[in-house]
């Protein structure tokens, strides 16, 4: 999880180093792209949660139980989804530097699942299990401090800043001794961080097209445990420890109207 933040940290600081290196000399036909705006964007986003679930030494499960299930509770559960998003913001121009802020809804119907089994436990060739992992999310919103730098009908720009989103993420593990249907279920609202870098064209009457690109990571979408032993609990310590992080790359197109 900790990779995925800094690399989200990283590329950040180095839209943002880019950003500023450009030249600030004036240009006296920049277009004016200060004020209120508003816009609707399409996309489609890479998204992936990153399970560090792990099954615990315990009364249930032994030490090579534990090694067994490790892959097949770490599995990737992604995906690609079309998404939309609705912008509104505000941007400060200086000669040829714009500030500003973004507000960014963005609605994407991530839903996937991840099964294995049924497999043979290597220390009981009696039992066989089967895993499955669910993860969840439909909203993010997100607001974004911006820096930009405008050339006559063009204006780039870099962003950074907090996300929140709501995540669940559903356990369904069986196997043939004496778990059977059991289910652990995680419903959490989440914070994290994105960043984008864009571009956008004046197209008149203070329209405007836009493309970027977001990256969204949220460090801990899950967190708790669970017995395994649904049927006639006889210890109370957790054989399950849930966590996962989440990470989106969405690329869109915007159309935006300035006031």
């Amino acid at each position: 999880m900790t990779d995925h933040f800094k690399r989200a940290v990283r590329g950040a600081a180095i839209f943002v180093s880019l950003a500023t290196a450009v030249p600030a000399f004036a240009d006296e036909t920049t277009q004016n792209w200060q004020g209120f705006y508003g816009g609707i964007a399409l996309g489609g986003a890479y998204s992936a949660a990153s399970p560090d679930t792990e099954a615990l030494t315990s009364s249930y499960f032994d030490a090579e139980d534990k090694n067994q299930l490790a892959p097949v509770l770490h599995e990737t559960i992604e995906g690609f989804d079309v998404t939309g998003s609705a912008l509104f913001g505000y941007d400060y121009q200086d000669q040829n530097v714009i500030y500003g802020i973004e507000g960014d809804l963005t609605f994407m119907p991530f839903s996937e699942t991840e099964s294995h089994g049924p497999e043979t436990f290597t220390s009981n060739a009696t039992v066989n299990f089967t895993s499955q992992t669910t993860v969840e999310t439909d909203v993010t919103f997100s607001i974004r401090p911006k820096i930009g730098y405008a050339m006559d009908d063009w204006q780039v720009y870099v962003s950074a800043g907090p996300s929140i989103s709501r995540f669940k993420t559903t356990h369904k593990y069986n196997d043939t001794s004496k778990a059977q249907n059991h289910v652990f279920t995680d419903t959490r609202t989440a914070f994290g961080v994105s960043s984008s870098v864009g571009a956008g064209y004046r197209i008149g009457n203070g329209w405007s097209l836009r493309g970027d690109y977001v990256l969204t990571y949220f460090p801990q979408i899950v967190n708790g445990d669970a017995n395994a032993e649904t049927s006639g609990v006889i210890d109370p310590n957790a054989d399950f420890s849930y966590d996962s992080d989440f990470l989106s790359h969405n690329v869109r197109f915007a159309l935006i109207k300035r006031f």
